[in-house]
């Protein structure tokens, strides 16, 4: 665990964030997940709604998803980062997601997958998607993230 706590960019020692399971540098201020932490419902949200202020149906479905990506993120055994999680119907039209979105219904998140260590993964391990029960996007569209609902 040693390395997970070394800046991967100016190589000081990163000491703990406000933010639970996340540690910043005091060298260059970059922060990065703590090896063993969970995917957060804030994470998923990215600022763009407060979960009690949802519909029952979106915390339903929210709770549901987080639910499934903890399970794959502990089979996955490193942090992931969330590059798109939930998008209310206003701010998906605005970047062109589709019509049908699962984001919108906070039943789908997207995962920064610049290195293909994701894909890998799952590539490794066919079975885990049916075990977390998840379905991935085709890896061939969603080259620089991994689309998971």
């Amino acid at each position: 665990m040693l390395h997970e706590r070394i800046c991967s960019k100016c190589l000081s020692y990163m000491g703990n964030a406000n933010l639970e399971g996340w540690l910043k540098c005091p060298g260059c201020s970059y922060m990065k997940k703590e090896l063993l932490s969970m995917i957060k419902m804030d994470e998923v949200l990215m600022g763009r709604a407060k979960f009690d202020e949802l519909s029952d149906e979106l915390k339903k479905n929210g709770e549901e998803l987080l639910e499934r990506l903890n399970q794959f993120r502990k089979e996955y055994g490193s942090p992931m980062y969330v590059s798109s999680g939930y998008r209310p119907p206003e701010i998906n039209k605005a970047i062109g997601g589709g019509s049908k979105s699962a984001h919108m219904s906070l039943q789908a998140c997207d995962f920064a997958d610049s290195d293909g260590k994701i894909k890998e993964f799952i590539a490794a391990n066919p079975d885990i998607l049916e075990k977390c029960d998840l379905y991935m996007e085709n890896p061939k569209v969603t080259k620089t993230w991994v689309h998971l609902q």
